[in-house]
C-alpha cells in the first residue's frame, strides 16, 4: 500500500511557536487530564482484528498509537497521520523506546490531515481511529465521509469529539460577563461559537450519512478542577486550545477584551472563593462499520 502524503507548506511563525510549546507540555498537561482519557474510551471500543491494517488521524504523541500497538498481532499495521512536526517526532522518539513496535508503525507528518481530500487510498484499512481530531477539522460530516471511504468493507470507524455542554461552567460566566457590559456583538459571538459545538444527535448523522451502519454514540462527562482562575486560564490545555477563540469572541485583542477577561477571572474568583473551579468535559464516542 502506498501513501501520498503532503508536503507541509510553510506556518506562520506564530503557529510554528504554539506547536513547539504545545510539544513541550503535552505529555505532562494535556494528555494525562484530557487526552489520554478520551483514547482509553476509543482503545476500550475497537476491535482489534488479526493482521490489521490501522489508520490513526491525529496521533499528537503517540500515546494510544502505542497502546494500540501493543494490543495488535505482529501482522498488524499503523499508519499514523500528525499535524505538528514537533509532536510527531515526539511520537516517533517515544515508539522507538519500546522493542518490536517500531516496525508495525508508520507516522506520518501531515500537512492536512483532517482535510476533507485526505492523500489517501481508498477500501484499504480495517480500522481508522482518531482521538480529538474531528474537533479540529473544518467540516466535520465532510470528514467522516471521507475517512468512512478509506475502510475495507466490514471495516471500523471509531473517534472521539467533545460536544456542546464542554466548558459550560466557564461559558456561563463568560456569557453573563458580556451580558452585563452590554457586549452584544461578542454575546451573539459566544452563541453562535457554542451553537456550532454538535451534540450526540448531530454525530450520529455523520456517521448515518457516510454510509456506516451499527452506528453507535455513547456520551461520558468527567469535570477538570481547577484551584483558581489564575490556573485555569494558564492551563495548557485552556491556554493553547479554546481560550484564543475565546478571545476572538470578546474582539481578539485590545482594551476591550482585556476588560473582558478581566471581569470574568474576577467572576470566577467570586463564585468560587474558598473552592475549585469545577469544568465541565462533554465527549462522544462515536462507531459505525462500513457496509
Amino acid at each position: 500500500m502506498t501513501i501520498r502524503t503532503v508536503t507541509p507548506a510553510p506556518l506562520p511563525p506564530r503557529l510554528l511557536e504554539k506547536q513547539a510549546r504545545l510539544a513541550k507540555v503535552y505529555d505532562s498537561d494535556v494528555l494525562p487530564l484530557y487526552a489520554r482519557r478520551f483514547g482509553q474510551l476509543a482503545l476500550r471500543a475497537l476491535d482489534l482484528r488479526p493482521a490489521a491494517q490501522v489508520l490513526e488521524i491525529g496521533c499528537a504523541t503517540g500515546d494510544l498509537t502505542l497502546e494500540l500497538a501493543r494490543r495488535l498481532d505482529d501482522r498488524s499495521h499503523i499508519t499514523a497521520l500528525e499535524l505538528s512536526a514537533p509532536l510527531a517526532a515526539q511520537a516517533r522518539a517515544k515508539l522507538a523506546t519500546v522493542p518490536g513496535v517500531g516496525s508495525r508503525v508508520t507516522i506520518h507528518q501531515s500537512a492536512t490531515p483532517l482535510h476533507p481530500t485526505l492523500a489517501l487510498p481508498d477500501s484499504v484499512f480495517d480500522i481508522c481511529v482518531s482521538n480529538l481530531g474531528l474537533a479540529e477539522a473544518d467540516e466535520p460530516a465532510r470528514t467522516v465521509v471521507e475517512l468512512a471511504s478509506m475502510l475495507k468493507p466490514g471495516g471500523e470507524l471509531v473517534l472521539t469529539a467533545p460536544l456542546r455542554g464542554t466548558w459550560a461552567e466557564f461559558l456561563d460566566i463568560y456569557r453573563q460577563v458580556l451580558r452585563d457590559g452590554g457586549k452584544g456583538v461578542s454575546l451573539a459571538g459566544l452563541e453562535a461559537y457554542v451553537a456550532a459545538q454538535p451534540d450526540g444527535d448531530t454525530c450520529a448523522r455523520w456517521l448515518e450519512q457516510a454510509g456506516l451502519t451499527d452506528v453507535e454514540v455513547a456520551v461520558d462527562r468527567w469535570e477538570l478542577l481547577f484551584k483558581s482562575a489564575r490556573e485555569f486560564f494558564f492551563a495548557p490545555i485552556v491556554e493553547l486550545f479554546p481560550l484564543p477563540i475565546w478571545k476572538q469572541i470578546a474582539g481578539g485583542h485590545g482594551d476591550d477584551m482585556q476588560d473582558v477577561f478581566f471581569f470574568v477571572k474576577e467572576a470566577i474568583e467570586t463564585y468560587f472563593s474558598g473552592s475549585v473551579f469545577p469544568v465541565t468535559m462533554v465527549v462522544a464516542l462515536l462507531q459505525g462499520e462500513r457496509a
